[in-house]
C-alpha cells in the first residue's frame, strides 16, 4: 500500500522560545564585544564601559571612532553572510531553524542601522556632527546614500528570510501558520527582552529608546513581512523541530546573565 502520511511542518513552542533567548543575546554581544569592543581593543584603546546595548571607547580619534562605530554592524554582516551559507548545507530542522534566525536578525539589523543613521544621524552610522561616523561632508548626502542602500539590503534580506522558510516549511495552511508563529515570536521575544534589559541601564530610557528600542523592534520589523508572505505554492514539507528542554533551560540562563551582568552596565577602570 502507498503512504499517504502528508507532511506536516511543526515547531515546539517552548523550543521556539529558548532558540530566541539564547541566541538573541549571543548575537546582541557578538555586535558589541566583538565588534565595538574588540576593535576599540585593537586600535590600542580599551574599553570604559560595557553594557547590553553599547559600548563606550574613550580617547580614540576621528578615524580610530569611525571604525569602532562601524565595526558592529560589520559583525553583524560577516555574521549574516556566515549563516545563510551554513544554512544551504545543514539538513536538520533544529540547527537549520537557528541558522534561519541568525540571518534573519543579523541581516536585518544590519541593513536597518544604515536606515536608522540615515534617517535619523542616530546610531553608530550616522554622517553629521554627534553622529557616530560624523562629522563627514555633505551629510545630508551620506544620510540619503545610506538610507537608500540600507532599504535596497532590508528588502533583500527579507525576501531571502521568506524563501528560506518556504524551503524549510512549504506551504498550506499549517505551514503557513508555523511560518507566521515562529517569525512573530522571534520579533515579540527580542523586543520584550530588549526593552526589559535595557531598563537596568543606568541611562535609563535613553539607552532604551536609541538602542533596544531601535535595534529589536525596529530593526527586525521586517519579521512582519515574514509572517504575512504571500502563501507558498509548494507542498508542505515534513519539517518538525520538537520539544528541547536543554535550549529551552540554556536560553533562560543565557538571557538571566545578558541582563543581569550587562544590563546594569561593566565599568572597567
Amino acid at each position: 500500500m502507498m503512504d499517504k502520511r502528508v507532511a506536516t511542518p511543526r515547531i515546539d513552542m517552548w523550543t521556539l522560545v529558548g532558540l530566541a533567548l539564547l541566541l538573541l543575546p549571543l548575537l546582541t554581544m557578538a555586535h558589541e564585544l566583538l565588534g565595538h569592543g574588540l576593535v576599540c581593543v585593537a586600535s590600542g584603546h580599551r574599553p570604559s564601559e560595557l553594557g547590553a546595548y553599547y559600548v563606550e571607547c574613550p580617547g580614540t580619534g576621528a578615524w580610530s571612532r569611525r571604525i569602532v562605530a562601524m565595526a558592529g554592524t560589520g559583525v553583524d554582516v560577516v555574521v549574516a553572510v556566515l549563516a545563510v551559507l551554513a544554512w544551504r548545507f545543514v539538513q536538520r530542522p533544529l540547527p537549520k531553524l537557528a541558522l534561519w534566525i541568525v540571518f534573519t536578525v543579523k541581516g536585518m539589523v544590519a541593513a536597518g542601522y544604515w536606515m536608522f543613521s540615515g534617517a535619523t544621524n542616530l546610531g553608530d552610522w550616522g554622517p553629521a556632527a554627534g553622529g557616530g561616523i560624523g562629522p563627514l561632508p555633505w551629510p545630508w548626502l551620506w544620510r540619503a546614500l545610506m538610507f537608500a542602500i540600507g532599504l535596497c539590503v532590508y528588502i533583500m534580506v527579507v525576501k531571502r528570510s521568506i524563501r528560506m522558510m518556504f524551503a524549510m516549511l512549504g506551504g498550506g495552511e499549517q505551514a503557513r501558520h508555523v511560518q507566521r508563529r515562529a517569525a512573530m515570536t522571534i520579533y515579540l521575544v527580542g523586543g520584550a527582552m530588549a526593552v526589559l534589559v535595557s531598563l537596568f541601564n543606568p541611562l535609563g530610557i535613553v539607552i532604551t529608546l536609541m538602542s533596544a528600542v531601535a535595534s529589536s523592534f525596529g530593526g527586525t520589523a521586517g519579521l512582519f513581512n515574514v509572517a504575512w508572505s504571500r502563501p507558498c505554492t509548494e507542498p508542505p514539507r515534513d519539517f518538525t523541530v520538537g520539544r528541547n528542554y536543554a535550549i529551552v533551560i540554556l536560553g533562560v540562563l543565557v538571557a538571566l546573565g545578558f541582563a543581569v551582568v550587562l544590563g546594569p552596565t561593566v565599568y572597567l577602570h
